[in-house]
């Protein structure tokens, strides 16, 4: 078996290598190992056998990461698409392809939801024989559609502990704010994908404010919903998880560690240190409320439905661990990511002068209507969240750095 796990090793590396998910591409990360789970279908029955891989990657830094990748075993030479490789198993050969590029394989996928296969936890009742697809956007993860009626999501970096999208839409189902939940599926304590309602006529915020921009239309009634809506959000959110208190002192603590080794990451943010420092001591003698927050608040976070805006993908920073991801933070960090998310919309749009601006009171307008925001947290906020961009930008899309690098020149005076 060795011989076959080290040509799927070298099969899930040359995937990762070009793909979205994987965030180790400038980190030096080579491939160690490839761990298989049990089958969730296994081979015998028509169709495909169904399972995931787990590709290790280690990095000079002595950090490792997991990446998930579901995997469609077909008995050789039956296999719909190019196949990533061939391996024996189990005395068997088969071609091996990822489940996410083979309709039938997701639609088996979603038959295990249905049926209570080994790791599925079905919340409600679903639907079997559902036709998938697979979304081909860029993200993170990777979505695949059912029919008209709901949406999986492949979580491609794996840690041990509940995922944060699961567990957020546990807590949230039957609120009206987010999407229903149908289940998911999970191995030794790791959740590996999630089920969600497919929203009605849905539409990307982040692409419904690039268009606004590029036409130089108002935002602002948008906008302003945005923020009404995710007021109701933290509301539920502080309802149904524990809260809590922060010193600022403890916060600009925070802020200065992730400064310190972004500009080691990324030199050109030592420009930016002074000015940064100068705002994250201004919240030192604060003490903040804090709570679960989304923990990734952006435009494209946000699906316009006929029954309302509605905010998905409650993962948080996929920089960050799980065990941060998962502390109470201030609802703030929401609100400063979703400011700097009208930035990136009024960059990509060309937006006219003043769109974004009047974009952005807009929504604060919407979010504060219940509650002052103070002003000095959240500057702070924004520029920590600026700073994150910068490093992610450089990992992941260079060629959008500069959009958190002119934010931030506008600090330094």
């Amino acid at each position: 078996m060795t011989g076959n796990r080290d040509s799927l090793l070298l099969a899930l590396w040359a995937l990762a290598q070009n793909a979205r998910w994987f965030s180790g591409r400038s980190r030096g990360g080579v491939p160690r190992r490839v761990e298989l789970t049990d089958w969730f279908r296994p081979p015998e029955n028509a169709g495909p056998g169904l399972l995931s891989a787990l590709l290790e990657v280690a990095y000079p830094t002595g950090e490792t990461e997991r990446y998930h990748v579901p995997l469609a075993f077909h008995t050789t030479g039956d296999c719909p698409t190019a196949p990533l490789a061939r391996i024996n198993l189990e005395g068997t050969s088969f071609d091996v392809a990822e489940v996410a590029d083979e309709p039938a394989a997701m639609t088996a996928l979603l038959d295990c939801l249905a049926s209570g296969a080994p790791g599925f936890v079905a919340t409600r009742e679903v639907p079997s024989g559902l036709p998938g697809r697979r979304y081909r956007g860029e993200q993170s993860n990777t979505s695949m559609f059912f029919g008209d009626l709901i949406v999986g999501k492949i979580f491609r970096r794996i840690e041990n502990g509940p995922n944060t999208d699961v567990e957020m839409h546990q807590a949230l189902s039957g609120s009206g704010a987010v999407a229903e939940l149908f289940g998911w599926w999970e191995w030794h304590g790791a959740h590996l994908g999630v089920f969600l309602e497919a929203l009605p006529d849905p539409h990307d915020g982040f692409v419904e404010a690039c268009r606004a921009a590029e036409t130089g239309t108002s935002f602002d009634g948008q906008a302003r919903d945005l923020g009404r809506q995710l007021t109701l959000v933290h509301g539920l959110l502080a309802s149904r998880f524990p809260t809590g208190r922060l010193l600022g002192q403890k916060l600009a603590a925070q802020f200065r560690a992730r400064l310190e080794a972004a500009v080691l990451e990324v030199p050109l943010l030592e420009r930016f240190r002074s000015p940064a420092l100068r705002i994250y001591r201004a919240i030192e003698e604060l003490e903040l409320p804090t709570q679960r927050i989304h923990g990734d608040c952006h435009l494209g976070q946000a699906l316009s439905t006929r029954n309302g805006w509605r905010y998905v993908d409650f993962e948080g920073e996929p920089i960050k661990s799980l065990q941060e991801r998962r502390e109470p933070d201030s609802p703030l960090r929401d609100v400063a990511g979703m400011l700097r998310s009208f930035d990136y919309a009024a960059a990509s749009g060309d937006a006219p002068e003043g769109w974004r601006d009047e974009a952005r009171a807009a929504f604060l307008d919407g979010y504060s209507a219940s509650a002052e925001i103070p002003v000095d947290v959240l500057l702070a906020y924004e520029v920590d969240k600026a700073i994150y961009e910068v490093v992610y930008e450089t990992r992941n899309r260079p060629t959008f750095t500069h959009i958190p690098v002119d934010y931030l020149a506008g600090i330094e005076s």
